[in-house]
């Protein structure tokens, strides 16, 4: 989550959420789970701080990259669904007191159950939790926008990947950009009606088909007066033909690009140690890119503290130190992992083997 090659996000939301959400209970909860990530050990004592809570499982778009796309039979029936306020009151009294961060989305959008998810915010905001929520601005009414500031929440972002529709129609596949924009506008327009502090983010997946249009977007995102953030696409991991397809050819946003086993960012992964994502079904995942297939445990029958330090997780965590488990040992999301650093074999591992869990 922690992104330094982005300075102005940076600044937006870790900055803010430990300016204006710290507590001496936190810091020091905070300091002992770096100190744990920093040393590599499996069973931690402290709690995480960062939590990604994902409010249902339903989207109106169908998005290629998705992880509902890529695995589209892992939540079916009774595991696709919305997630139970009662539980997410119950996660709050465990774990709010440490938290300085709650992230709100997921495999869905959130606004679809608009009543929902502006509980889920209130109840964190009313924590002291530093509250984000990212939607694709789609099915913005009135209502909600003039709304959501009162929530109390933080960072909204707002995901539109293009400016034209010729460009955004390829990866937001369903929607419509004259409407995103209409949507990002009205929160834009309330947040400036009611003096709000909430700071409104337009991300910018680019691909291909949407990388000539970047100029104009900071164009438009001057006029607005909102934060434009350019990031790179995920979803490509478990098929390189797909980088042919959507990576742009002869540019810095062609990094994206990996080799078979190479990994993007050499150090170990943070979120196994600072975060939690809860599933719409309230099942705990392990990663926050691909949510369903990286569930370990039910949070409706186990506290926090009994699965953050599940035998999963602790594994999930030597995988990533030198020499803890045998090839082949392990198979996980995290085996094959393409965005972190994985001690012991694992880039050998992913190069031996397809990139299928």
């Amino acid at each position: 989550m922690l992104n330094y090659k982005n300075p102005g996000r940076l600044l937006r939301v870790y900055g803010r959420s430990v300016l204006s959400y710290s507590t001496p209970k936190k810091i020091v909860n905070a300091l002992r789970t770096e100190i744990a990530y920093r040393r590599g050990i499996t069973n931690v004592q402290s709690m995480p701080y960062l939590i990604n809570v994902e409010p249902l499982y339903y989207c109106n778009l169908e998005c290629p990259l998705c992880d509902r796309q890529i695995f589209p039979f892992a939540r079916k029936g009774n595991e696709a669904g919305k997630l139970s306020l009662e539980l997410w009151d119950r996660i709050l009294d465990e774990v709010g007191d440490y938290l300085f961060q709650c992230h709100i989305f997921g495999q869905g959008e959130p606004l679809l159950d608009w009543s929902r998810t502006k509980e889920i915010i209130t109840k964190a905001h009313q924590k002291r939790i530093f509250t984000l929520l990212s939607t694709n601005c789609t099915l913005v009414t009135p209502k909600i926008a003039a709304e959501m500031p009162s929530t109390g929440l933080d960072h909204l972002v707002c995901a539109i990947d293009g400016v034209s529709q010729e460009s955004y129609r390829y990866y937001r596949v369903g929607g419509n950009v004259d409407q995103a924009f209409a949507g990002m506008r009205l929160f834009v327009q309330e947040r400036n009606l009611q003096k709000s502090p909430m700071q409104i983010e337009w991300q910018y997946l680019v691909h291909r088909h949407n990388i000539h249009e970047m100029e104009q977007a900071r164009e438009i995102a001057k006029e607005l007066g909102v934060y434009l953030r350019f990031s790179n696409l995920h979803g490509m991991e478990f098929d390189p033909k797909l980088q042919d397809e959507w990576l742009p050819e002869n540019s810095t946003w062609d990094a994206g690009r990996l080799a078979l086993g190479e990994t993007r960012h050499k150090f170990p992964c943070y979120f196994l140690w600072r975060g939690l994502v809860l599933n719409s079904n309230g099942r705990m995942a392990r990663c926050l890119i691909y949510q369903n297939v990286a569930e370990y445990g039910d949070a409706k029958t186990h506290t926090v503290q009994q699965l953050y330090n599940s035998p999963t997780m602790q594994r999930a965590r030597e995988l990533f130190q030198k020499g803890a488990i045998p090839e082949g040992d392990f198979p996980s999301p995290c085996r094959n992992c393409s965005f972190y650093k994985r001690e012991h074999g694992g880039e050998n591992q992913a190069k031996l083997e397809s990139l299928a869990l």
